[in-house]
């Protein structure tokens, strides 16, 4: 759930994976993909992103479309930038575990409460996510794996990347194997969590808000102005998952606020930490479950 490494805006597009992928020595020549296509298997819900590369006839496909139709149209999407976006707006305790206050320098607040609140989009009555979601098209071949200068799927703990094809000039997702086995931010069990974030509450939501994080119309579309990539702490190692976010901000560790806010995996976490303190508080009213996680995520261990 690591994914997805500032570099600087020359970057045509942030690619997000776990850890460093590695390349496999032979690479298989494509035809230019198809165009991609809304949701093969129903009613497309208001700005659904696009699909490409999926068979409808396939049960493996099926079961993924449906997955990814969901995570928008249901509504989980929406719920977890919207509360994120909230978080940073009011100063909450899910905000203030990854993201800086706003000073003269840097008016980090803002930055982040912008590029969450474009993804979660801004009408109170339709419920529908944000317009720019509809611009994303998930891939459903790795098509990583045919540009040596992209990231790809070998590396057996990489979840998904964002990369631009080489062959159709289109930004894309990519899910990778082991994404489709997280389940939805509704199904965490609250019991089993510890008085921390941590990857206990992970889900694939989050997964999908940290690619959608790296498209190049969401960090420099916004007051941030900066493409949003995968920083890394002090270690050298990316900063994914909650112990590795949060040391970057942690006076006591990294120290440095200023990545936050071009790291997607701070935005992604801050949501979902946002949202199920959300959904497990005992007292939910006003912003009183912004504390239900008592403590901050541990510290991270430094790579030798």
């Amino acid at each position: 759930m690591s994914l997805s490494k500032v570099l600087s805006l020359a970057l045509v597009i942030a690619v997000a994976c776990a850890s460093p992928v590695l390349k496999g020595p032979t690479r298989v020549v494509r035809r230019v993909p198809p165009a991609p296509s809304a949701f093969p298997l129903g009613d497309a819900c208001d700005h659904e992103w696009q699909y490409v590369n999926f068979n409808s006839d396939d049960d493996t496909d099926r079961v993924r479309l449906q997955k990814l139709h969901d995570v928008i149209c249901i509504g989980e999407m929406r719920a977890i930038s919207s509360y994120g976006q909230r978080s940073a707006s009011d100063l909450l305790a899910p905000y203030r575990r990854y993201f800086a206050e706003s000073d003269d320098e840097d008016d980090f607040q803002t930055h982040v409460k912008d590029v969450l609140g474009l993804i979660a989009g801004t009408s109170s009555t339709d419920g529908a996510i944000g317009s720019v979601v509809e611009t994303f098209v998930v891939d459903n071949l790795d098509f990583g794996a045919n540009d040596e200068n992209s990231v790809d799927c070998t590396d057996e703990y990489s979840l998904a990347y964002t990369s631009t094809d080489e062959l159709d000039s289109r930004e894309k997702i990519h899910f990778c194997e082991p994404s489709w086995t997280r389940g939805g931010a509704g199904d965490v069990d609250c019991a089993s969590l510890d008085p921390f974030p941590s990857t206990k509450m992970d889900s694939f939501s989050r997964i999908a808000l940290h690619e959608m994080l790296h498209y190049s119309s969401v960090g420099p579309g916004t007051s941030l102005a900066r493409q949003i990539v995968d920083q890394k702490n002090a270690d050298g190692v990316g900063a994914y998952d909650p112990e590795r976010v949060h040391g970057l901000i942690d006076p006591e560790q990294d120290d440095n606020p200023v990545l936050t806010e071009t790291n997607a995996d701070s935005y992604a976490w801050m949501s979902l930490d946002a949202w199920i303190s959300r959904k497990c508080a005992e007292d939910a009213s006003n912003n009183n479950w912004a504390s239900y996680f008592t403590e901050d995520p541990p510290a991270y261990e430094p790579d030798d």
